[in-house]
């Protein structure tokens, strides 16, 4: 009897590694490889953290468990001024009865979503993403913006001629997550969703899984809102930009009020 309970155990934890396989090997490759880039990140060097709640952090099924960190060696801005910066970022959560992530799913609210921060310092006495005047230097904010979501997740998945098109555009100043002076910079963007057939062993499938589903057209257009929160710290010689990017507006204010408003930003 004890024999036949072992072997029903071991079938049945099988199959559960079976059917949970791809959201398990992204948490151990994820939790790994975030983990050599944090050792090397530009708040590690400036002896500073930025703690980001993760998916954990809610009652919901809506965000992967954790925060990861990013180091964009190949990031390039003002010619060859500013090279690299550090990207914090998370992404929808995996679906438990599909398999898959939730931001490969069509009529998810989640579809394409991220949200996260971008830390990048400059070499001169001008702030990255601000003007001589101390204005916000839109072109920069976008660039960066372009450069995640075009370079490092559309094209890690498939190779077509995206879109990053800036529809509508608007800021303010406002206190955020203890700090004043913050420029609240909010988007509208026309883009593509990262909805795609799935085409081979592609390296980002390691932390997104692989999608199931064929869709009517892969990376097909998509209008995406982005919330951006923008700041200097000069005592990092950093600048921090807090941003969301998402299709629904609701998700995009819940994300701010229960998530990215919950961020610490502090010395190490």
């Amino acid at each position: 009897m004890k024999k036949i309970l072992v072997v029903i155990i071991i079938l049945l934890l099988m199959v559960a590694i079976f059917w949970f396989w791809y959201p398990i090997r992204s948490l151990i490759v994820m939790s790994i490889y975030s983990g050599i880039h944090e050792k090397d990140s530009i708040m590690t060097k400036e002896n500073f953290s930025i703690d980001i709640p993760g998916g954990l952090s809610t009652s919901n099924s809506d965000w992967y468990p954790f925060v990861m960190t990013f180091n964009a060696d190949s990031y390039r801005s003002r010619g060859n001024e500013i090279q690299g910066m550090t990207i914090l970022y998370n992404f929808p959560a995996f679906n438990v009865f599909t398999r898959t992530n939730t931001f490969y799913e069509k009529d998810s609210p989640y579809n394409s979503s991220f949200y996260g921060a971008y830390v990048v310092q400059s070499p001169s006495d001008l702030p990255f993403c601000y003007t001589e005047k101390g204005t916000p230097a839109y072109d920069e904010i976008m660039q960066t913006f372009n450069y995640d979501y075009k370079k490092l997740v559309l094209e890690s998945l498939g190779d077509v001629d995206f879109k990053f098109i800036v529809q509508q555009f608007k800021s303010k100043t406002v206190d955020y997550l203890g700090y004043t002076d913050w420029n609240m910079v909010s988007a509208i963007v026309e883009t593509n969703s990262v909805l795609h057939e799935f085409d081979g062993n592609k390296r980002s499938y390691l932390q997104y899984g692989r999608p199931f589903k064929k869709p009517e057209e892969s990376f097909a257009d998509i209008t995406m809102y982005g919330r951006l929160y923008m700041r200097f710290f000069p005592e990092y010689n950093s600048t921090i930009i807090m941003y969301i990017m998402t299709p629904s507006y609701d998700i995009l204010n819940d994300c701010d009020n229960n998530i990215l408003s919950k961020s610490v930003i502090r010395p190490q």
